[in-house]
């Protein structure tokens, strides 16, 4: 009796389906928490969001993994560093990925504030404002290349404050390095002292994903 011979595309399928059933499931293992926990100490919110920034790039993380990192990121741009769509953008893909999980009612709590927040102030921005109430504005939106720029062009100095997020987020250097002078015009003050715009004003990788 002649044996059948089973069809080749039969036989791909096959192939195909059991490795499917084999395969392992994406888990990043115990680097997932350490690079967690990187983004967590590190005092430089910008540098944490590009930490978690690279994490979330990657393709093998668990789906927890996933929730957990989209979470810490969407928390640290409605806190600390300054990107309120983009924290609307993390918390509404972390419910759409896991809304079982049991970080889920924080982010639906957050997700509101962050909402708020960027409804107050695009409103806002269609009032006259001070260069420096535009920038903080703008900064809060996420905006932070155009918000640099503008400073930049106008030869105006930012205030204290908004010359150390500049500095955090990489557009102000202590190396001249090419870059121009911060402060041009009014009062000297001790903080803007061997302060330069770095070369392009903008930092080599920001966080903006």
């Amino acid at each position: 009796m002649t044996p059948k011979l089973i069809p080749l595309r039969a036989l791909v399928v096959a192939v195909f389906l059991t490795g499917c059933a084999t395969a392992p499931p994406a888990d990043m293992g115990p680097a997932f928490e350490v690079a967690m926990s990187e983004a967590k100490s590190d005092t430089n919110p910008y540098e944490a969001d590009k930490t978690l920034t690279a994490l979330l790039d990657r393709s093998d993380l668990s789906t927890d993994q996933r929730a957990r990192a989209l979470y810490a990121r969407g928390s640290l741009r409605r806190q600390a560093s300054d990107d309120r769509p983009g924290a609307v953008k993390d918390f509404e893909a972390m419910l759409k990925l896991a809304p079982e999980h049991s970080l889920a009612p924080n982010a639906k709590e957050e997700l509101a504030f962050a909402e708020a927040d960027v409804e107050t102030v695009e409103a806002g921005l269609k009032r006259m404002l001070t260069l420096s109430q535009w920038f903080d504005s703008k900064w809060l939106l996420g905006e932070h290349d155009e918000a640099a720029a503008r400073y930049r062009k106008s030869g105006i100095s930012p205030n204290e404050s908004q010359v150390g997020k500049l500095k955090a987020a990489g557009y102000l250097c202590e190396d001249q390095d090419g870059g121009a002078p911060v402060y041009t015009v009014g009062d000297t003050r001790p903080d803007l002292e061997n302060i330069y715009w770095c070369g392009s004003a903008a930092p080599e990788n920001p966080a903006q994903s």
